[in-house]
This record gives structure tokens, C-alpha cells and sequence, in this order.
């Protein structure tokens, strides 16, 4: 360093401990991500498997409004036979682990001013995150793991769109309403009646948040709701307020899937970051329930992420001796299933 005069800056040696030992940094809690709202977990012992699906078909079945299929008449026998029985087939899954590592000197970790394996950990908690979500919404988002009836292109295989897509709604035409209504009714038949309203989410990206919101139809929504005033204030509290959106859109919850990822490597000229769901597709499923279903349960998630027992997002850091190494990593070990398609409904051609 060249000889300088004595000043205010210059007369001590600049540290880490000036600052209160600040760290900035951008590490989502893997709690936080919309992903937990959508998608139900089944952990399972094995790493394979299968899960039953039942036909929902049966449960329904009244083919006569008088119920002669199920009259018994005194002095007559029961209703008898197998006919009345409902089908059923095994799906299987298979779990497959991944791991998100990270490695450091061991003297780096000692002298670093903060806790540099702490935040590493994060990081890559952040990264498995990511990684489950694009997992997911791969499988939700591929129009060929649906039944074609609950694939809905929004301006032409919905009834009363009429060549309208969600950045053209207005009061006028009630596109949006028109949509998730229609989709709704469509899992309610499918379902028999199982899969209420207060069961499914709105699951939409960041981008077409804000296209939705600044349309005719959802600006006249939210102005003639009894929350316009809080909001104009400021004052209305709710994960949607940043996109001018309310948590709930004609009785169904929003949720905004806003997880980022970046697409480029490290050391690229420049960086790519795009979000996880492309703003043209949005999806109505169902998740009843908590977030982890108990074992053996019956379950109408539309969406099911099965879970290796024991090694779900599991940190783990060790240090090597010899080679004077920290390593450290995040293990996730998993699969991922539409396991109600009957429960959902993916819209494509959403906006233009």
C-alpha cells in the first residue's frame, strides 16, 4: 500500500465488525415457496412403488330415478351381485435423489468474519427448492399427462370466451370468471362432488398476475369489492397485494407462483433469470388438507410429490482433515405425480 496522511479512514484498519458484521444476502426460506400451497407430499419408506387409483364412477351411479336397481320388495331377497363394484388400478413411482453440493477450504470456513457453511447451506436449500419446483410444474405444465378434457385452451374450448383470451377480460365478457368457473364445475363432475371449491388453488406466474390485474374485468372486481378502500390505502394485507390481486378470485384461492431461476452458467457474459411458470399457461388443482398427507390416507390432491422418508431437503456438512476440505450439501430424494388429473384442469393459451 502507498504512504498516505493520517485521516478519519486511514488510521485504523478497515474490518467486517465496523459494519455489525452485515451480510446481505438473497436466500429464500424453502418454507416460503408457493410451491408448499399447491402440492401435497406423501413421504414413503420405500423408494419405489405404487399408489391406487380408484375409478370414480360407481359412487355416483343412480341410473333410475324410481331406484328400482335398488328396491327390495318384502318377501323378496336383497339386492345381490358383484355388480356394484367399483375398479381400480396401481400407478407406480420411483423416487430419485439429488443433491445440491457445495465445497470450501477449511481454513476459509475458519477465518471468514460470518458463518460462510451456514449461508452456503441456505443457498443450496434455495437451489433444491428451485429444483422441485421446475420438477412439478414440468409434470403439471405437459398437456399429455392430462386427460384432453382437462386441458382447456382458454379462447376456443371454453364455452362463452369466444376467442377471448384473460388479457382481453372485461365486465362485458367475464372471460376470467368465465374460465375458472367452467373448470371448476368441469372437476366438480368429474369428482363427483368430492373436490369442493374451498379445495383448489388458482395457481398462476408472476407475469400474468400483473396482466390479469390491470384488466377491465378484475380492476371492476376489486373496485366493487368491500376491500377497494384498504387497498387504495395501502391498508389490505395478503400475499397477492403486491400484484393489485386478492388471496381469493371468485371463491377459489390465488396462489402466485413467483419462484425464480436462473438459466445461465456461472460466468456467463450475462445472466438469464426467468420465472419457473411461463405466463401463458395457469392452473386450477386441488389440495386438500396439509401440506404432508398421513400415511394411508385417501387423498384427492391433484398434484403429489412423494417424498423419501428420512431424506427429505436433508443438510449435510462434514470436514476432511487430510485434505483440509468443508464440504457441504442439501439431499432431496423424490417423485413427482399427477396423481388426480380428474382434479385439476391446465389452461393453455392464457393471454396473447
Amino acid at each position: 500500500m502507498p504512504a498516505v496522511h493520517p485521516g478519519p479512514t486511514s488510521v485504523f484498519v478497515h474490518s467486517h465488525e465496523a459494519s455489525g458484521k452485515l451480510v446481505v444476502e438473497f436466500a429464500r426460506n424453502p418454507k416460503d415457496f408457493p410451491l408448499n400451497n399447491y402440492v401435497q407430499i406423501q413421504t414413503s419408506q420405500k423408494p419405489a412403488g405404487y399408489y391406487l387409483v380408484m375409478t370414480s364412477e360407481q359412487a355416483a351411479r343412480v341410473i333410475n330415478t324410481d331406484l328400482r336397481e335398488f328396491m327390495w320388495a318384502p318377501g323378496n331377497e336383497a339386492p345381490d351381485g358383484n355388480w356394484n363394484l367399483e375398479s381400480f388400478e396401481f400407478q407406480p413411482f420411483e423416487c430419485k435423489r439429488y443433491a445440491y453440493p457445495f465445497r470450501m477450504d477449511m481454513e476459509t470456513a475458519r477465518n471468514a468474519s460470518w458463518d460462510i457453511v451456514a449461508q452456503h447451506a441456505r443457498y443450496a436449500a434455495q437451489q433444491a427448492m428451485t429444483a422441485r419446483t421446475v420438477a412439478v410444474l414440468n409434470v403439471v405444465t405437459n398437456s399429455s399427462n392430462w386427460p384432453a378434457s382437462h386441458v382447456l385452451s382458454v379462447p376456443t374450448t371454453i364455452p362463452g370466451n369466444s376467442s377471448t383470451k384473460w388479457d382481453g377480460a372485461t365486465v362485458s365478457n367475464q372471460v376470467i370468471r368465465n374460465s375458472i368457473t367452467y373448470a371448476a364445475e368441469l372437476i366438480l363432475n368429474d369428482t363427483l362432488g368430492v373436490v369442493r371449491p374451498s379445495d383448489l388453488r388458482l395457481v398462476i406466474s408472476s407475469g400474468l398476475a400483473r396482466v390479469m390485474a390491470k384488466t377491465q374485468e378484475l380492476v371492476d372486481y376489486i373496485k366493487s369489492s368491500p376491500f377497494a378502500l384498504a387497498q387504495i390505502r395501502g391498508e389490505l394485507e395478503g400475499r397477492n397485494t403486491i400484484y393489485g390481486l386478492p388471496d381469493r378470485l371468485y371463491g377459489i384461492e390465488v396462489i402466485v407462483e413467483d419462484t425464480k431461476r436462473v438459466t445461465t452458467f456461472k460466468g456467463a457474459a450475462s445472466t438469464t433469470k426467468t420465472g419457473a411458470l411461463a405466463d401463458n399457461v395457469a392452473l386450477l388443482v386441488s389440495r386438500p388438507g396439509a401440506l404432508t398427507a398421513p400415511s394411508g390416507s385417501i387423498s384427492f390432491s391433484t398434484v403429489t410429490l412423494f417424498a423419501r422418508e428420512g431424506w427429505e431437503m436433508r443438510v449435510e456438512t462434514k470436514e476432511d482433515a487430510w485434505h483440509q476440505l468443508v464440504y457441504g450439501r442439501v439431499v432431496d430424494y423424490f417423485d413427482v405425480k399427477l396423481t388426480a388429473p380428474a382434479a385439476g384442469v391446465l389452461f393453455t393459451n392464457v393471454i396473447t
